[in-house]
Order: structure tokens, then C-alpha cells, then sequence
């Protein structure tokens, strides 16, 4: 199963397995002052692809408004001749850090603060617990803010984690009300948030 196929919806027969999701072909990214463009390619299955086009507009402080921009389904042969062409252009590279994984559950669907709170914490613990059983991560910090409520973690492997992550996330019937953005880096201590589920995302990631 590809991963569109996973992350919008398809129903998992062993609820105890992490959901099946193949990992990204590449990700390309031209940046110019505060707008960054994303050419990001994921299996829909052996041999097709989708290209997601999107930009992440920087000019905010503390938040990120994405524009979802094309998706495109390509054989292996027509991305090969994709990426060529795009790498023409897409020349920027990520400053390497740690790979970390931001989990946002959206305040929609909740009472008050509290409420948010309390799930947010109960959710913050069931999955740092489920990747540190799997070696794939660990918590690093978490509050509560005009976004929403926030989780982030430090993980070996975002392609890794990021099954396990959803998994414990659908259990709880959070899958469709949550943002999962990761860290790109710009320099040793600067960087932003590019939001990778749900795919197709439009929109502002506020991550005060």
C-alpha cells in the first residue's frame, strides 16, 4: 500500500502494527528570502509517484503559511526526468540538524484549555512511550498555545517515526484533526516547520 493509500484512510487489519507508509522518493527545496518552494515525491505504488509542489512562506514570526500549489501522478521515469528538471532550479540545502517531528492537535473539538491540555498530555505520553519502545525517538518538549496543543519530539528517522507516530494518533481518533510539521533548518539556530501530514495542507502553522 502506498502512502496515500495509508494516510488517508484505508483500514489496517492489525490495529498493533504501525500503518504502512513508504518513504519519500526526495525532497528539493529553492529558497529566496522568506519564501521557500517544496518539490516533495512520494510511492503511490511500485511504480507510480506523486509530486506534491507546495510553498512555505516565512514572514511571520514563530509560524509558517504553506500553499498547497500542485500534486501530479508520474511513473518512475517521468519523475526521474521531474526531478531533473526541477533540480535546475531547487538548489537549496537544509542545514543538517536533528531531525524533529512537530505534533500539533488542533483546538477544534474541544470544550475549553483544559480539555486541550489534558488530551494533549495524555497523547504526549502514549507516543514518546511508543517510540521509545521502538528506538525510533523521544519526547523533547511540549505546551499549549494559540495553536493548538504542541508535541515535539526528536527522532532518529522521520520516515521511521512517522508510522508509529499516526498509529497511536488513529487509535486515539486524532488522525484527522492534527498537523505534523518537521524541522528544516536554516542555520545552527534557525529554523522552520514544514508541515508533511496532512499532504495536500494549505494553510497557517502557527507553532507558538
Amino acid at each position: 500500500m502506498g502512502l496515500l493509500g495509508s494516510l488517508f484512510g484505508c483500514g489496517d487489519s492489525n490495529k498493533n502494527a504501525p500503518p504502512q507508509i513508504d518513504k519519500e522518493v526526495f525532497t528539493l527545496y529553492n529558497k529566496s528570502d522568506s519564501l521557500v518552494q517544496v518539490a516533495r515525491a512520494v510511492p503511490v505504488d511500485n511504480d507510480s509517484f506523486s509530486l506534491f509542489i507546495y510553498e512555505v512562506n516565512l514572514s511571520a514570526p514563530e509560524a509558517a503559511r504553506q500553499k498547497f500549489i500542485s500534486s501530479e501522478q508520474l511513473s518512475s521515469q517521468q519523475l526521474d526526468s521531474k526531478k531533473n528538471e526541477i533540480k535546475k532550479t531547487y538548489t537549496w540545502t537544509a542545514y543538517k540538524g536533528d531531525n524533529v517531528l512537530f505534533i500539533q492537535i488542533q483546538p477544534t473539538g474541544f470544550k475549553d484549555e483544559m480539555e486541550l491540555l489534558d488530551k494533549r498530555q495524555e497523547i504526549e505520553d502514549k507516543i514518546n512511550a511508543a517510540l521509545s519502545d521502538r528506538q525510533l525517538g523521544e519526547w523533547m518538549a511540549g505546551d499549549l498555545g494559540p495553536g493548538g496543543g504542541n508535541m515535539l519530539y526528536t527522532v532518529k528517522n522521520i520516515d521511521s517515526a512517522l508510522p508509529t507516530v499516526l498509529q497511536v494518533l488513529q487509535q486515539n481518533k486524532l488522525d484527522k484533526n492534527v498537523l505534523i510539521g518537521r524541522r528544516v533548518m536554516v542555520d545552527s539556530g534557525d529554523w522552520f516547520y514544514e508541515v508533511i501530514y496532512p499532504t495536500d495542507f494549505s494553510g497557517d502553522f502557527n507553532t507558538m
